[in-house]
């Protein structure tokens, strides 16, 4: 009796492991590969930016001029989940654009409504607001070879007017009765002599008292007078400012 011994078929070790795979793959749920397919989202760049925005926002609160800040963060946060959500979900971060938008949102909100009720409430009562830009726009008129006030500002005389603007810097710094008062810091910044028009010469007429302040917007109020004054000669001022009060 013979036997007919037939080997049994060699399956290579790669070829079972191509099936092992091709197996798991085969059962793998179609959920499973679209995650691992978009496991990574880009962030585009107006999230940070929206964020970074956010954050320096707090500006807003200092000045009305700061304020800017907070409304261009807004102004991107919005534009960054325009961006976002427009990409059906193949961009990330969207919570860096809404925490840089919800910030700036609230910074902006919060500075307008500080720097609105300052401004509706700073004037001291008896006195009128004047605007310094306003006085600056009154050019002297000058006629054989002599220089008169302008008629706008020469109606100011003797009122009682309320004033912002920046100190010009001298040697005295402290308990100060008399200073300039300049229109903006041009020339406190660079040391240059102040236009005729761009300045007021104040001087307390009763116990207040002034601390220089470099740079920072300061607010007087008193009796305006508008006479040129005279030194040596030569024409110093246009304007003076009887001061009462002094922040």
């Amino acid at each position: 009796m013979s036997l007919n011994l037939v080997p049994a078929p060699v399956v290579e070790r790669g070829a079972s492991a191509s099936m092992s795979e091709l197996q798991t793959d085969a059962f793998q749920s179609p959920e499973l590969v679209r995650e691992n397919e978009f496991s990574y989202r880009p962030i585009p760049l107006l999230a940070p930016i929206s964020l970074v925005m956010g954050l320096l926002s707090v500006i807003g609160l200092a000045s009305v001029p700061g304020l800017f800040v907070p409304l261009a963060g807004v102004v991107v946060g919005l534009l960054g989940w325009r961006q976002i959500s427009g990409a059906r979900g193949e961009y990330g971060g969207a919570w860096l654009n809404l925490i840089g938008l919800f910030l700036s949102s609230v910074f902006l909100v919060t500075g307008s409504s500080i720097h609105g009720y300052t401004y509706a409430t700073e004037v001291p009562e008896g006195y009128e607001r004047l605007s310094f830009r306003w006085l600056a726009q009154q050019k002297p008129i000058i006629e054989d070879g002599q220089t008169r006030i302008a008629p706008e500002a020469k109606g100011l005389e003797g009122q009682k007017i309320f004033v912002k603007g920046y100190m010009y810097p001298e040697k005295s710094q402290k308990n100060l009765r008399r200073f300039v008062l300049c229109k903006d810091t041009g020339q406190c910044c660079f040391g240059g002599k102040p236009s005729l028009t761009d300045m007021i010469m104040m001087e307390f007429v009763n116990d207040t008292r002034a601390q220089f302040r470099e740079l920072t917007l300061v607010s007087v109020a008193g009796t305006f007078h508008a006479k040129k004054i005279i030194v040596g000669g030569e024409l110093v001022a246009l304007y003076t400012l009887e001061g009462e009060y002094f922040k």
